[in-house]
């Protein structure tokens, strides 16, 4: 069992993330900026998130919602616990992708333009754990 214990927690936790910094009044110009939609396919949950970065649309679910009319510019399947050492800074996209444990379909282009965007988040993402009572989903990622 991977470390959330729901669809529902995935959301609250992955899906709340992008929102943060599409809200961020610095960072989320520049997310906007890169004006790609990128659809995440996660496992254990199995949950779908997709993000609109020049709309500023983030639907959780396939049938969120904040509903994301353009078209999916990337695709990436891969665990939740995957998503979660992301936002923790411990996974590499680049070398994950390799590997085989995120998957694309689309444009590749997309998704590295949004990747070094998003490293201010990893602090506010252990935030959100940890003002959430999940200090636990931090402190056991090596």
């Amino acid at each position: 069992m991977g470390v959330f214990k729901d669809e529902d927690e995935v959301y609250t936790y992955l899906g709340r993330i992008f929102q943060v910094g599409l809200d961020d009044p610095e960072l989320g110009p520049k997310l906007r900026n890169v004006g790609s939609v990128l659809k995440l396919n996660q496992s254990d949950p199995k949950s779908t998130i997709v993000i609109d970065f020049g709309e500023g649309i983030v639907q959780l679910g396939e049938h969120g919602t904040a509903q994301v009319t353009r078209p999916v510019d990337a695709e990436l399947e891969m665990a939740a616990d995957t998503a979660h050492r992301f936002w923790l800074g411990k996974v590499n996209v680049a070398l994950a992708m390799a590997r085989g444990q995120i998957r694309n379909k689309g444009k590749v282009s997309a998704v590295m333009k949004i990747v070094p965007l998003t490293k201010p988040l990893f602090v506010a993402y252990e935030k959100i754990l940890r003002d959430a009572g999940r200090g636990d989903l931090v402190d056991s990622v090596k």
